[in-house]
């Protein structure tokens, strides 16, 4: 089960600004790539550090390209289901997404040394590799409604008024929409909205994009026993963010204005804002984030056979060094609305905030130890990995943000083991069984909580040089996200339980 709590992420983005946070956020969501790998290893749980002989080696152990004794070629193929089921203030909605996509392909070329054919020792072949996967699809839809008695958009926008490490266009925008009062005597902001109403609230994120890698790998083998292999990752993703937040509710009665701000232009008859104390309004706050990086790694490995029942592996992963670039836009309307017709008399529209950025992300390294036992009729295989997410660093043009963000990584992150188990059985002479199971520890601290379980399963088939592998794949995940953050009246979490079905193919040929 997988639950993220992003309220403190999200507020810490509204206090400190839109570019540290969100590096330390974004840092995290392109530092947990899924292992790329084909169906039947997708099907044993991605478990494979001390396997070989799949294409799956290329972007894991490259050691495992040592067990290839003939050259293979083969692509796979992803059909992704994600939904999203959301409960906000005792409402219930569902978001869905669907996508088919190319998950994997690659090949595999055997090279064996001539001067050992017909031996069975010494270093028996040098196989190379190309191979393209998929690490993470970001492709999911976060929708909820609700009716919220407790707060108001408008007491974050208060505060971000008050606050001058807030962005400032959040309190520019409550202000000059008239959804804010300004208290001149006493000099401070107040929504001039109620929050002693049942606002009307709806929100919805949708994400798109996938992360990738291209790799370049090395096996051999060694007396069919020792295999040891490198590969070079060229690596990239793009990720979009679109999210939109809307709310409708009711101004503040002249009473309980002139309760705080006996001066204020809503009691004025002949001010403009004396013609809102008796309206409804509506607003909406939306943003764009279009976010692209590209970057390199390298793995080494090793797999080693102590008899013949027996496999133990061992890869080590460098950090993937990326230059990225982030291109964010926000923007905010609003409306004043007669409460008998149902008429809108006011409207304000914000002018589009622009921020770019290009950044450097050092993404974990990672650690990977694994044991497969080999029997007749099938296998049985387990991973460990070990990421220390507490490594990340994020490299910008300031100092003082390089400096926050390190701080930041530090306090939240942490190191966290991931956990791979796998078994495959022959049914038949050219079919086969397979099912897997794959945990995600916490990169967490001080009591925050983010795994993920998923389960799979699948069959293959195998006749001549060809082989044809489906996989079914199902994570569930648990979400807390708050749309926004108010201190005095903070909002209630919406519960998002999200389940992603993907179904795998692969199709491929030995020569």
């Amino acid at each position: 089960m997988k639950k993220e709590i992003t309220s403190f992420l999200l507020s810490a983005f509204c206090m400190i600004g839109l570019s540290q946070a969100q590096y330390v956020e974004d840092g995290l969501l392109f530092s947990q790539p899924d292992l790329g790998s084909t169906a039947r290893f997708k099907a044993m749980g991605s478990a494979n550090t001390s396997l070989g002989g799949d294409l799956s080696s290329i972007t894991g152990n490259p050691a495992g390209l040592g067990f290839f004794n003939t050259s293979d070629a083969g692509l796979s193929f992803d059909y992704l289901n994600s939904q999203s089921k959301s409960s906000y203030y005792g409402t219930s909605t569902t978001g869905t997404k669907e996508k088919f996509s190319l998950s994997q392909g690659g090949a595999v070329f055997h090279m064996p040394v001539r001067s050992t054919v017909g031996r069975n020792t010494g270093w028996l072949n040098f196989n190379i590799g190309i191979g393209y996967t998929k690490t993470n699809d970001f492709n999911s839809t976060i929708d909820f409604i609700g009716e919220n008695n407790t707060s108001s958009y408008t007491n974050f926008l208060a505060e971000a008024a008050n606050d001058p490490s807030y962005e400032p266009a959040f309190g520019d925008w409550g202000y000059e929409s008239y959804l804010l009062d300004y208290n001149e005597s006493e000099g401070f902001y107040f929504p001039a909205a109620s929050e002693s109403t049942s606002n009307s609230q709806g929100n919805l994120d949708k994400r798109t994009g996938n992360q990738f890698q291209t790799n370049i790998a090395f096996g051999a083998n060694y007396s069919n026993k020792l295999y040891v292999g490198a590969s070079i990752g060229i690596a990239g993703f793009s990720y979009r963010k679109e999210r939109r937040f809307d709310e409708i509710g009711f101004m503040k009665e002249e009473g309980e204005i002139a309760a705080i701000n006996p001066g204020s232009d809503f009691l004025d008859p002949n001010h403009e804002a004396y013609d809102f104390v008796y309206a409804d309004y509506e607003l909406s706050s939306s943003s764009v984030q279009k976010t692209n990086g590209t970057g390199f790694n390298g793995t080494v490995g090793f797999i080693y056979k102590p008899d013949n029942m027996f496999q133990v592996g061992f890869s080590a992963t460098s950090p993937t060094w990326y230059t990225v670039t982030d291109d964010y836009s926000m923007y905010f309307d609003s409306w004043m609305v007669d409460p008998e017709t149902g008429d809108a008399f006011f409207e304000y529209v914000s002018d589009e905030e622009l921020f770019y950025d290009e950044y450097k992300l050092r993404t974990p390294y990672r650690l990977n130890a694994g044991v497969s036992a080999i029997f007749t009729e099938g296998l049985i295989t387990a991973d460990v990995e070990y990421v220390d997410y507490a490594s990340m660093r994020i490299t910008t043009d300031y100092a003082d943000v390089n400096t926050a963000s390190d701080e930041d990584i530090a306090n939240i992150y942490q190191s966290a083991v991931n956990f791979r188990l796998g078994g495959e059985y022959r049914l038949a002479s050219d079919f086969l069984l397979r099912a897997g199971y794959n945990y995600r520890g916490n990169p967490y601290q001080d009591g925050l909580e983010s795994t993920a379980q998923t389960i799979s399963g699948g069959l293959g088939y195998r006749i001549n040089n060809t082989y044809i592998d489906l996989t079914y794949l199902n994570q569930r995940s648990d979400m807390e996200y708050t749309p926004y953050q108010s201190i005095e009246y903070p909002s209630n979490t919406a519960s998002i339980k999200n389940s992603r079905n993907n179904v795998f193919l692969t199709v491929g040929f030995k020569f």
